[in-house]
């Protein structure tokens, strides 16, 4: 079967998009430090379209969109600098972002978020709402509470405060991780589009995986709630996710949906699991590509006014 037009995920397709980005890489002078930074695409006509990282090793997730939408586009994605010593939560992340954009000399930007990485940029368009001209949210709602609850933030709080890091096996909590991340509805006996096999070799290559998940995943989602700043975001806003999340039910996006004052595009999909922006790119990007050129025609027409 033709990989290219294969609904499912091969070794050969998902580690050629992995190279596409590994190759593209560069070492980038960003305040006091350096960050691998991907920045492409040609179109100076248009504000840039920046990617907000996930976990290192996780970017996988943004390859297909960086690939299509750098053709008509710059585009901009950054590998976030993990902790394994100490918390680094949504505030420094925040500013991890701003400092991104500042090395960059970009003043304003299309903001793209997926899961965890949403999170950072929703509490960035709270502090700095001046720099999003648009945000594109998927897979998130606007709090992170998964079942079963509170026994799950219970464990969260234990894993905070006990240095059970030191014991737990990477190996375990990887699987635990993956799990959760791959669960579906009961009723949702579809073939996985990417198999797990392919995102456990992703999560593999993240060096103390105990650390990274204590001191730089767990700071930024044990605690995350906006529903009562929600009425704040009056950028125009466009929020995907899937029929069955576990970890983002499609009830608490709709919610969002609602909620959200102004200029919100709300769609569902069907399957992909949790990393639907990546297994069903067909459906996904035009989606983007669509809320993208609608807002950058209606900034140029107000402009022209």
């Amino acid at each position: 079967m033709d990989i290219s037009t294969s609904p499912w995920i091969d070794n050969a397709t998902f580690r050629a998009d992995v190279d596409y980005l590994e190759s593209r890489w560069k070492r980038t002078p960003i305040e006091a430090f350096d960050l691998p930074v991907i920045d492409i695409g040609n179109n100076t006509s248009d504000l840039p379209l920046v990617f907000v990282p996930i976990l290192e090793h996780l970017e996988f997730v943004y390859a297909r969109q960086v690939r299509t939408l750098s053709q008509g586009r710059r585009v901009i994605l950054y590998r976030r600098r993990e902790t394994r010593t100490h918390f680094v939560g949504l505030a420094e992340r925040v500013e991890e972002l701003r400092q991104v954009l500042d090395g960059l000399g970009i003043a304003q930007a299309d903001l793209l978020g997926h899961g965890d990485a949403a999170m950072v940029l929703f509490e960035f368009a709270l502090r700095y709402p001046a720099r999003c001209r648009s945000l594109v949210i998927i897979a998130q709602g606007a709090d992170y509470q998964i079942a079963p609850h509170p026994f799950i933030w219970l464990l969260h709080e234990l894993y905070l405060r006990i240095p059970v890091e030191y014991l737990l096996p990477a190996a375990f909590l990887r699987r635990t991780v993956i799990n959760y991340i791959t669960e579906r509805a009961e009723d949702n006996t579809s073939t996985p589009l990417l198999p797990y096999n392919l995102i456990e070799e992703q999560f593999a290559k993240i060096a103390a995986w105990p650390f990274v998940y204590k001191f730089s995943v767990l700071p930024i989602i044990h605690a995350f709630d906006i529903r009562t700043r929600v009425q704040e975001l009056h950028m125009p806003i466009l929020l995907i996710n899937r029929s069955d999340d576990a970890l983002s039910p499609e009830q608490r996006t709709r919610w969002l949906a609602e909620q959200l004052p102004n200029s919100v595009t709300y769609r569902v999909i069907e399957g992909g699991e949790r990393f639907f922006m990546y297994s069903r790119a067909e459906v996904v990007t035009p989606l983007i590509e669509a809320f993208l050129a609608a807002h950058s025609t209606q900034e140029d027409s107000t402009s022209r006014v």
